[in-house]
């Protein structure tokens, strides 16, 4: 019997359960090796091991390691991760709450080790390099439209968001090798941001 360890959504994702399992349960664990392990972890022989059952279990539900591959993408970008990523309950904020909370993820290190080997996979798979440039823009629309609401004219809530965005995933490549903001620091970016001229 596996350790239970807990992976996105709060599940327990590589331990065996009873009865049958599904392909969701496949995915989910999938994706949880690929967040705490990175890519090469992610592998039937592993995930069959955690589940403490045969191969002829994962075939049942995919035809090969693609497959799998596919439905963690599917999972990872589902809109039940984004309320796990907070996005959904960051639409619905007030601007300033909405970029400070924004501001926040970025310093947030649980999301680091996952987001880069989410992107670092896309490198070597188109499908999920278009997922990844689907949520790259709706984070950019998300932070664009909050500097609208600010006041700023479209030009400078562009120049604005695009320098957060990018701020977030320079975070995520540069982690290892640079200092990590504080959130005070992190704070003083976004005040910078909403700061106008004259």
């Amino acid at each position: 019997m596996t350790q239970a360890t807990t992976g996105p959504g709060g599940t327990d994702e590589a331990s065996p359960r009873p009865g049958r399992l599904s392909a969701d349960d496949w995915a989910r664990a999938g994706l949880h090796l690929l967040m705490t392990e990175g890519r090469q972890a992610v592998k039937i022989s592993r995930l069959c091991s955690d589940f403490g059952v045969t191969k002829g279990s994962f075939y049942w539900h995919f035809a090969d390691f693609d497959a799998l591959m596919s439905a963690i993408a599917r999972l990872y970008f589902s809109r039940e991760l984004d309320a796990a990523r907070g996005l959904v309950a960051v639409e619905a904020m007030p601007v300033e709450e909405r970029l400070e909370t924004m501001a926040a993820m970025l310093v947030d290190s649980r999301a680091f080790e996952g987001e880069a080997a989410v992107r670092e996979w896309a490198r070597a798979d188109e499908s999920v390099a278009a997922a990844v440039r689907d949520l790259d823009q709706r984070i950019l629309r998300v932070v664009h439209e909050a500097f609208v609401e600010l006041g700023f004219s479209e030009p400078e809530a562009r120049v604005r968001a695009g320098l957060l965005v990018y701020a977030g995933i320079g975070f995520v490549y540069g982690r290892s090798a640079l200092p990590v903001p504080t959130v005070d620091e992190i704070h003083e970016i976004l005040a910078l941001l909403m700061r106008r001229d004259g």
